[in-house]
């Protein structure tokens, strides 16, 4: 029954799906159940769906057994199948994560560098996109990070099961408002206080729906569970500090008080209590715009709880900065590179007007 629901949600509620779309549905062994779904909603739409499969033993034997040279090709084939693909539905994996401790960082790479034409046509393109974080909640992943598996589930669960609309209205509410903004300040214990423009971008508010604004203003794509409202900040005007004073899961690993000193927008220095190495590899593995401010999102969602994963970015009462590639919020950052960490019990300052103070909202 939760694959039928879920199934009913992503394709006729988030992404809206219609006849004669062709949809590429991308799924893991442990997520086939509910890519079957998935594609009988689309067939019940009058759509088109095409499923792949990736399997954990060929994911990891890739980077075991491949070289750079071949793992870095473009998939041409992908990129002449995006020119008839209307959505492109992700199902998360893999399903034990325990060997990205293993792999390097710079061999991962090589993979992401050969998929970045892919991204960009997509965006290109304007593909809707639905990433089905259900997908990344595995007993494999619990383990490897500490979470407790049966609670990580449920909250997951809980999170898909919201009013989107009301989502919806409470996040265009804190778009107009940043709409209006050039100034933001963010503050929080125990040393954040960043300041940043945003000029005001369009904000986007990922309330789990892909309508026809959302496509006119640039945002392609969603999660789910959905739930902040999110924007571009001008790159090169962060400056101060922020420590992200809850942890985030990386590369099997957890990365704790990470801490990141702006300066006009770059990141100048970095720290960790712990993970520092694991956060060190993976950013100096990869290239392009990775060290500016991307990112800065009001998490919205009162179903969704703090767990150390991506889902935290949607709690409600959080705020979360990103780095790295923002093309897809309609900023300038290119790169493959992407890291975001979450505040809790934030204040937020606009203009001199505070619209967030100690993790409550006063729009």
């Amino acid at each position: 029954m939760f694959e039928e629901n879920t199934a009913k949600r992503i394709v006729h509620e988030a992404l809206r799906v219609r006849e004669d779309d062709m949809v590429l549905i991308d799924t893991w062994q442990h997520t086939i159940d509910l890519a079957s779904q998935i594609s009988l909603e689309c067939y019940k739409a009058g759509a088109k769906p095409l499923m792949t499969l990736m399997t954990d033993q060929l994911w990891w034997n890739v980077f075991q057994q491949i070289p750079d040279e071949y793992i870095r090709k473009t998939p041409r084939h992908i990129l002449a199948a995006l020119d008839s693909i209307n959505v492109w539905i992700h199902l998360g994996g893999p399903e034990d994560p325990s060997k990205f401790r293993e792999v390097n960082a710079s061999h991962l790479q090589q993979f992401f560098d050969g998929e970045k034409a892919v991204l960009d046509k997509t965006l290109q393109r304007k593909i809707r996109i639905g990433e089905v974080l259900i997908g990344y909640v595995t007993p494999q992943r619990a383990k490897i990070y500490g979470f407790e598996y049966d609670r990580w589930a449920k909250m997951t669960h809980s999170a898909l099961d919201v009013d989107h609309l009301k989502l919806r209205e409470l996040g265009r509410k804190i778009a107009a408002r940043l709409e209006r903004s050039g100034k933001i300040r963010v503050t929080a214990k125990p040393g954040t206080d960043l300041r940043f423009e945003i000029n005001k971008r369009p904000a986007h508010v990922q309330d789990g729906i892909v309508d026809d604004e959302d496509m006119e203003r640039g945002l392609v794509s969603t999660a789910l569970p959905a739930g902040k409202v999110e924007v571009a900040p001008i790159e090169n005007t962060a400056q101060g500090t922020v420590v992200f004073n809850t942890p985030r899961a990386l590369k099997g690993h957890m990365i704790n008080d990470l801490r990141l000193d702006f300066d006009k927008g770059r990141i100048a220095k970095y720290t960790a209590s712990s993970g520092e190495e694991v956060f060190r590899e993976v950013f100096e593995a990869t290239a392009g715009d990775k060290d500016y401010i991307a990112q800065f999102a009001i998490g919205i969602n009162p179903k969704a709880e703090l767990i150390g994963y991506t889902t935290d970015e949607l709690v409600l009462g959080t705020v979360s900065i990103g780095v790295g590639g923002n093309k897809g919020l309609g900023g300038k950052n290119d790169s493959d590179f992407g890291f975001t960490g979450t505040l809790v019990n934030p204040t937020v300052e606009v203009d001199n007007t505070t619209i967030m103070k100690n993790g409550k909202l006063n729009i």
